[in-house]
């Protein structure tokens, strides 16, 4: 029986979830990296069993069913996917676009849309610390990026970062979902009922084991460089946001947050209607 192919992003809010399957001596899995953006590929190509997707990628693909249990998400301020803009977040004509996530996109689409009646122009691009932004441009900066990105600002600059976590709690009050373990149908029946919920025991066993030793992956990720909040390469910063920036186990209000999310998404055009999520 081949190892189950595993595809992560590479972003240091997904290292709690597969560190422990990292090093796995029984060979159940087969564990690569990509950009959040490229995940659905991964699985619609063959090239992966189960990955690391984002949200809106499985509200709009009928194919897709959700590994429930783990995932990536927040409870109001989430600190890694920001917009940043000298202009009011209702007056923006267009908004530069991190493209490394597709659910973030959405979520932004969604928040102006819901709170400003009004969607700018999505261009995608590339973040680049230290650019100037013209009136009425916006840039929506996500991940390890947002650390560094909002570092480099220059403190005369007068831009505001708006944290998309806050503004989904403030819309809902209920957490967000960015990311969850997901497969395809026709994966799900290759591998097998039994063995599939075999698996989610496995990733949430491996979530725990993770969270279980926090301070160790984050002296050795600060060791190696990476940043946490405010964009300090400290075993502290990253602690902090790993530990309480983000959410892991995904419970009933994190499913309300989903379904949420799907019916403002299907409100908007963003994902097919009549096309509810699948869940294991």
């Amino acid at each position: 029986m081949r190892p189950v192919r595993l595809a992560s992003v590479s972003f240091l809010n997904a290292v709690p979830l597969v560190d422990a399957l990292a090093d796995d001596p029984g060979q159940e899995f087969e564990l690569s990296f990509d950009l959040p953006s490229r995940l659905c590929d991964r699985l619609k190509d063959d090239t992966a069993d189960i990955a690391l997707l984002p949200v809106v990628d499985s509200l709009r693909m009928p194919e897709m069913t959700i590994l429930w249990g783990t995932g990536i998400g927040c409870r109001g301020e989430v600190h890694s996917v920001k917009l940043f803009s000298a202009t009011p977040p209702g007056e923006l004509e267009r908004v530069l676009v991190d493209r490394g996530s597709h659910s973030s996109v959405a979520l932004l689409h969604v928040l102006l849309a819901e709170k400003y009646g009004r969607v700018p122009e999505f261009i995608e691009s590339e973040p680049a610390p230290g650019r100037p932004l013209e009136a009425g441009t916006g840039e929506l900066v996500i991940g390890d990026r947002c650390f560094s990105y909002e570092k480099a600002l220059a403190p005369t600059r007068d831009l505001r970062a708006c944290d998309l976590g806050s503004m989904w709690w403030d819309l809902t009050g209920l957490p967000f979902v960015f990311a969850a373990w997901t497969t395809t149908n026709r994966h799900a029946e290759r591998i097998g009922r039994e063995r599939l919920e075999g698996i989610v025991r496995r990733l949430d066993a491996a979530r725990d084991a993770g969270l279980a030793r926090l301070d160790e992956i984050a002296a050795r990720e600060a060791a190696r460089g990476r940043i946490g909040i405010g964009g300090e390469a400290t075993p502290e910063a990253i602690t902090y946001y790993l530990g309480r920036a983000l959410r892991y186990r995904l419970g009933e209000d994190d499913r309300a947050g989903l379904d949420r999310f799907h019916e403002y998404c299907v409100r908007h055009g963003l994902v097919p209607a009549g096309q509810p999520p699948r869940f294991v």
